[in-house]
């Protein structure tokens, strides 16, 4: 068994098909494909099912999966204490990011963080808070910057960075322009462009709006902010981002109300219960974590890569 089989066999998991996964990997499908027949012929036992579907996971595919992982991880670990010896910092940094507030964007860090340690991959990706916290949980990120929503993995931990409140964004020339204290009751009527469901804000918004007893109609959702704001931009309807999160300088002609009594969208790191495995993801979190203290406005006091707590 090759290490770079489990490679194969995690990049069809977390692709969903054979054909994303060898995309992924920058090799042609047949011979990904040949790696796991030979690593399946080795195991004796199928690990997929092949259907219109996908790549579907069998019984003992599920059964593999977390050995897979942790023999990658061990593999990283072991590199990483080589190159330590010899005073280098090698290995990767995987880690999850919903949308941030301009305070805590991570441009700065990996700016740094590439000139000092250059032996060191960094793959950012871009999620949901519930895709964020399932990431870390799985192993298959260091850590996430995101909200911690209910339901998390009892085994990880939030170290919260800041809270802001929802609030409206609307077009500069909408009627709740610049409004205070907006009753959730006013939009109602409103075209309200929606976050897909499993983004925190979206949670939290529908959630104010139950306990208000109101009830509305989904009439648009899209899978970003960017996406969202560009819409309201254009005059489409209003959206309810997190108040630290609306960008007003790129996206020009957006005004912000606030609302009544409104819930706080809260942002942290999110780690497994020890902090990140590896040394390059222990580093690349302390970087940020400094970066963020610098910023000011952030609860990192007791963000500590060697053990967040909750």
């Amino acid at each position: 068994m090759e290490l770079r089989q489990l490679e194969h066999f995690l990049a069809v998991v977390e692709e969903g098909s054979f054909t994303r996964a060898a995309a992924s990997r920058y090799m042609v499908q047949s011979s990904l494909s040949a790696s796991l027949l030979a690593l399946e012929r080795e195991l004796g036992a199928e690990l997929f099912t092949r259907g219109r579907r996908g790549a579907e996971l069998t019984e003992a595919g599920k059964a593999f999966i977390d050995h897979a992982r942790k023999a990658i991880a061990e593999a990283e670990q072991a590199r990483e204490a080589v190159a330590a010896v010899k005073g280098l910092l090698r290995g990767s940094v995987r880690l999850a990011a919903v949308a941030l507030p301009r305070e805590l964007e991570m441009a700065e860090t990996i700016r740094r963080f590439r000139d000092e340690h250059p032996g060191v991959d960094l793959h950012v990706l871009p999620a949901a808070a519930w895709q964020a916290a399932r990431l870390v949980a799985e192993g298959r990120v260091d850590f996430a910057v995101a909200p911690l929503p209910p339901g998390a993995a009892p085994a990880l931990r939030f170290a919260r960075l800041t809270g802001t409140p929802l609030s409206i964004a609307c077009p500069s020339d909408h009627r709740l322009a610049g409004a205070s204290d907006v009753d959730p009751q006013d939009l109602i009527d409103e075209f309200v462009i929606d976050l897909a469901r499993g983004w925190w804000a979206r949670e939290l918004f529908d959630q104010m709006m139950k306990e208000r007893g109101l009830q509305r109609r989904i009439r648009l959702e899209v899978t970003d902010w960017s996406s969202v704001l560009t819409l309201v931009q254009r005059g489409i309807g209003i959206a309810y981002p997190p108040l630290g999160c609306i960008d007003v300088e790129s996206f020009a002609g957006i005004a912000t109300a606030t609302l009544a009594d409104p819930p706080i969208w809260e942002l942290g790191v999110v780690t497994r219960v020890h902090g990140p495995q590896g040394l390059a993801g222990r580093a690349f979190l302390t970087s940020y974590l400094q970066q963020c203290r610098g910023g000011g406005e952030t609860d990192t006091q007791a963000a500590d890569p060697d053990g967040v707590d909750r």
